[in-house]
Formats: C-alpha cells, sequence, structure tokens
C-alpha cells in the first residue's frame, strides 16, 4: 500500500545498494553520501569483507577505506579518510590493478535528471526557451568514472517526474543508448529511488521491486517516462535482522532522517 508522502526509511535503501556489492571489489561515491557509505560499511561486516570503499573520490591522497575500518584498533582513521577535492582528469590516472583504465568496480551516482536509458544529468535544467535554467554542480568526475567502471548503480532519494525524464537536458553519465552511439557496451545495471529499484532490459529502465511503502500506481504516475513493467513486481526486501545489526554498529538509531544523497 502507498502512503503518499511518507518518506522511505533510509537502512532500507542502504540495504539494497549494500546486496549490490562484492567482495573484493572497489566501490566510489562522491562526498555527503552518508547513507551509500553506510551501505558500503554494510557490506563490508556482513559479506564483502575485503570491499575497499572511495568515499569522495580522491583514491591517490588516501580516500580509500578497506578492511581496515571495522578494525579494533581505535587509532585507526580510515572512517575518516576523505579528500574533498577532485581534479577531473587525475581520476583516469588511477587504476586498479586489473585494468588500466579502471577507476572502480562500482560507481554509484545520481543526478538533477535521469532518463528511461539511464542517462544522468547534474550540469544544469533548460528553460522554456532553451537556454539553462538553473545550474547544477557540473560532472566533476562523473562522466569518466561512469563511462569506466564496470557496474553503475544510479541512486536517486527523489521520485519524481522531474527528476525521472524522458530525455535529460545535458549528459553527465551516458546510459545506454549514448554508450552504443560511441562504441561502448552495456549501461547502468540499476537504479534505487525512495520508491523503487528499477533494472534495464534491452537498454530500457524497468521496474524490479516496489518498496513496502510505495505501490506500482505510484512509481508510474511519478515517473516520467514510460516504465517497463513485468507481470509480477515484487516488494523489496526489507532489512534482515543481520542488515539492522550492522546498521545499528555503524550509527545508533535515532530520530528519522533523511535518505538524502545523490551519490556524485
Amino acid at each position: 500500500m502507498s502512503v503518499s508522502g511518507d518518506p522511505p526509511d533510509p537502512r532500507l535503501l542502504a540495504c539494497v545498494v549494500a546486496r549490490e556489492l562484492r567482495d573484493g571489489e572497489v566501490v566510489a561515491f562522491g562526498l555527503h553520501a552518508e547513507n551509500l557509505l553506510r551501505a558500503a560499511y554494510v557490506a563490508q561486516r556482513l559479506h564483502a569483507p575485503n570491499l575497499v570503499i572511495r568515499h569522495g573520490l580522491r583514491a591517490e591522497r588516501s580516500a580509500e577505506i578497506g578492511p581496515a575500518a571495522w578494525t579494533d584498533d581505535r587509532a585507526s582513521l580510515s572512517r575518516g579518510r576523505v579528500e574533498y577535492f577532485e581534479a577531473h582528469d587525475a581520476i583516469l590516472d588511477v587504476a586498479n590493478p586489473g585494468s588500466p583504465q579502471r577507476f572502480c568496480d562500482v560507481f554509484v551516482v545520481g543526478g538533477m535528471q535521469i532518463d528511461r536509458e539511464g542517462s544522468t544529468n547534474l550540469i544544469g535544467i533548460k528553460g522554456p526557451d532553451g537556454r539553462m535554467a538553473v545550474r547544477g554542480p557540473g560532472s566533476i568526475g562523473t562522466t569518466s568514472i561512469g563511462t569506466l567502471a564496470r557496474h553503475v548503480i544510479l541512486f536517486s532519494p527523489e521520485h519524481s517526474a522531474r527528476r525521472f525524464v524522458e530525455r535529460v537536458d545535458y549528459v553527465s553519465v551516458p546510459g545506454w543508448r549514448r554508450r552504443a552511439a560511441a562504441g561502448l557496451g552495456g549501461g547502468p545495471a540499476l537504479c534505487v529511488t525512495s520508491l523503487a529499484v528499477m533494472d534495464f532490459e534491452e537498454g530500457r529502465m524497468r521496474l524490479r521491486s516496489v518498496h513496502p511503502h510505495a505501490s506500482v500506481e505510484e512509481v508510474h504516475g511519478r515517473t516520467g517516462f514510460e516504465l517497463l513493467v513485468p507481470p509480477r513486481v515484487p516488494v523489496t526486501e526489507p532489512p534482515t535482522r543481520a542488515e539492522i545489526e550492522a546498521l545499528e554498529a555503524i550509527a545508533p538509531p535515532g530520530p528519522r532522517e533523511s535518505a538524502g544523497e545523490d551519490g556524485a
């Protein structure tokens, strides 16, 4: 059943992302993305002890948070290693051992706009005259990282027709069709929002599950394009007891908080 306007439990969104992360991977996302950091910590704690976290994107300056994040050594600074600035070209100089051009295995990113093929826009919004009316933060390094990463997860705490549009005004991270036009394979794998989880079928966004507080009808009504919908849409699996315990170990429960991060 949908409860209009009822914010999602941020723990659910963190757990959905955590379940997608695998042991031995490197996951990257931007600064000011506390719920994504929780997701990575939960994955480290429960099933991916060798997951490396790049939070803030400046890897060569010790922004990596490896398994030591869960060390018993209270002197460890691993939780606090966050770099606030990133030069765009420097991203291409930092690579995983397995690839000369891969900054991370998994990149979690959001946008001011996201379209049906998974392209994102952090640049700005056009007005009625076709000129930029609202300026965004800019692509920063998301274009390079999103193009080179093996696995891209889109993350949006807002699910509305103004966020999910037929075609983005500007492109930060290219989606399926734009990647194919540039001779690149693949595209974003998943999109996690405050209402649902979507994947992609033949380059088009498809509804995979709806959160317990939402419904298929609400997702349809708050999406600015026609989603692919399978005959049966399950409810997103709520946090397990182990996931809740891991989240509480990271931060004790307090007043209900906003789930708001865009990941970049």
